[in-house]
């Protein structure tokens, strides 16, 4: 009896002590437990703060946004300023141009084949002109007209008949381009550097004799002198101040200014042109199939590409 109590007392001691262990582990644990808390709640405002530093980059998608909006407007803006403009340029007028002769062509036995699309019929032994067809060929070259004078190109007016000559003098001074009109100097575009140094040769003559510079010279070389200012005048008094080839060369009857037609297809350089009906409409770039020959249809051809022209100076400025 004696040993029995003995061992229930030591299995007792062994159960407290277990007890014990176990309850000093439950504590270690809960103090863990209550001290991991606060290292949580000391990391979570950092999130917080990350969360409150995210929103600080939201303002460059808006500038982005207005950078882009503010582009489109720009962009809108100019379109409707080019289409405003645009809408300045002249409308060809039918009955003005039945009115000026427009529509009358070429006798029938000396006709272009290759002008046929841009013939009505025939009366008379005389070719007709499809106005409509004519309407819209020149609304093409005042818009062609427009862009050069919008994009700064240099653009040169041939007419040396003489139902033109007055008229391209006037359209030239007006616009402020370069015109030829008394006679085309073979070789002006294909020997274009040597030609310029006769136009040199003309504006320091005339240089010279309004300064007094000649004034040493006898009256024999002061009259060779004059002499040789008229004879280049006469070939380049409307180019003046150029120094580099046309953008453009608008000829008035390319049949007339054939070998003019030629130097410039050969050079690349754009050709519009008022063609008859006896005309080849394949070297030309841009054609206005109407009378060449009447001084009242030029004028209202030039008169038309003239305030086109002058529509895209001051689309430009």
């Amino acid at each position: 009896m004696a040993e029995a109590k003995k061992a229930k007392k030591k299995t007792t001691k062994k159960a407290v002590a277990k007890r014990s262990s176990s309850t000093t582990r439950v504590s270690k644990a809960a103090s863990k437990a209550k001290t991991a808390p606060k290292a949580k709640k000391v990391a979570k405002p950092a999130k917080k703060a990350e969360t409150k530093a995210k929103p600080k980059a939201k303002p460059a998608v808006k500038t982005k946004v207005k950078a882009k909006e503010e582009t489109k407007t720009a962009t809108k803006n100019e379109a409707q300023v080019e289409t405003a403009s645009k809408a300045t340029l002249p409308e060809p007028d039918m009955q003005a141009m039945f009115d000026a002769g427009c529509h009358f062509g070429h006798q029938v036995a000396k006709w272009h084949p290759k002008m046929a699309p841009f013939i009505y019929g025939s009366e008379g032994g005389i070719h007709l002109f499809d106005l409509a067809k004519t309407a819209e060929q020149l609304s093409l070259a005042c818009e062609a007209f427009y862009n050069l004078a919008k994009e700064g190109k240099k653009l040169l007016i041939v007419g040396t008949k003489r139902s033109a000559r007055e008229i391209i003098k006037d359209a030239a001074s007006k616009m402020g381009c370069f015109y030829i009109s008394s006679r085309w100097m073979g070789g002006f575009l294909t020997n274009f550097n040597q030609l310029r140094q006769s136009i040199k040769r003309m504006n320091n003559i005339e240089l010279g004799l309004e300064s007094g510079k000649f004034d040493k010279y006898t009256k024999y070389e002061r009259s060779k002198l004059d002499k040789e200012k008229s004879r280049l005048e006469r070939f380049f008094i409307g180019l003046k101040e150029i120094n580099n080839k046309p953008d453009c060369v608008f000829v008035i009857d390319p049949v007339k200014e054939k070998i003019a037609v030629q130097e410039a297809s050969a050079e690349g350089i754009k050709i519009i042109a008022l063609a008859d009906s006896n005309a080849d409409p394949r070297p030309i770039d841009l054609l206005i199939p109407a009378n060449d020959d009447s001084a009242k249809s030029i004028q209202y051809i030039v008169d038309q590409l003239v305030s086109a022209y002058n529509a895209g100076k001051a689309a430009r400025k």
